[in-house]
């Protein structure tokens, strides 16, 4: 059954941050989804991981094992993400027929979630911000020297994607369901893909991947707080869907 569009920001559930295993947290995000098909309310969740896992986007090989890095399988597509204390994850949770959802268009959800990402980071001190609009950059069906770079999310761009500049500082993906889509967000406190080389033997990219993206605690001086990256976030999500 579609569920009614949410049109009112009062509509959101917001989640708050949770900390915990890595598994655990992904295991959340499509309970969170079928939760918002059956009530018709979008979600706001966040989170960090308490380990370290090298996780594959859907359908992305697999990768080799490294030291103290346990590997997952996330329910979105894209390239590998590093999930750690140095990555701050958001869930946008949006059940079917929300108006920022559109059928003919899968890619168009991420237009307004890319632009409430950059109004909030430049509202934090980010400067010289800008959403990326166009086709991804890099594919693992793609030009063979562009391949190593898909493999690694942060090191290619896609639709909606915050960059500061010129390096990658949120990701996106996202997930279709019946029920609704789940929308992934991730910013890294500082950019170091090393573990992520390794796991997918991308050597020959090293320069390019490490260039590629950027952490926010390498643009701010002081950091902000997770807190506050959650609110800034939270209050233009929230504007964006009045």
């Amino acid at each position: 059954m579609t569920a009614p569009a949410a049109r009112s920001a009062d509509d959101w559930i917001l989640l708050g941050l949770e900390r915990g295993p890595s598994d655990e947290l992904l295991a959340r995000s499509p309970e969170l989804l079928e939760e918002a098909g059956n009530d018709g309310r979008p979600r706001i969740r966040w989170y960090v991981s308490t380990d370290e896992a090298i996780v594959l986007g859907r359908g992305q090989r697999d990768a080799k094992p490294v030291a103290g890095h346990t590997q997952l399988q996330r329910h979105s597509g894209g390239g590998a993400v590093l999930m750690d204390a140095e990555l701050l994850s958001c869930d946008v949770i949006l059940p079917a027929g929300h108006p920022w959802l559109d059928d003919a268009d899968l890619g168009a959800v991420f237009a307004p979630i890319g632009a409430a990402w950059m109004a909030a980071l430049a509202g934090l001190g980010v400067h010289d911000l800008a959403v990326h609009t166009g086709a991804a950059t890099a594919s693992r069906l793609g030009p063979e020297h562009l391949r190593p770079l898909a493999e690694v999310c942060y090191a290619s761009l896609g639709k909606g994607e915050v960059i500061a500049s010129g390096r990658k500082l949120v990701g996106l993906s996202q997930r279709r369901r019946q029920s609704g889509a789940l929308i992934q967000c991730g910013i890294h406190r500082t950019w170091r893909p090393g573990p992520l080389i390794e796991a997918l033997d991308v050597e020959v990219a090293r320069e390019a991947i490490e260039a590629a993206a950027v952490g926010i605690d390498d643009l701010l001086t002081p950091p902000v707080s997770d807190a506050s990256i959650v609110r800034a976030v939270q209050d233009r999500l929230l504007a964006a869907d009045r």
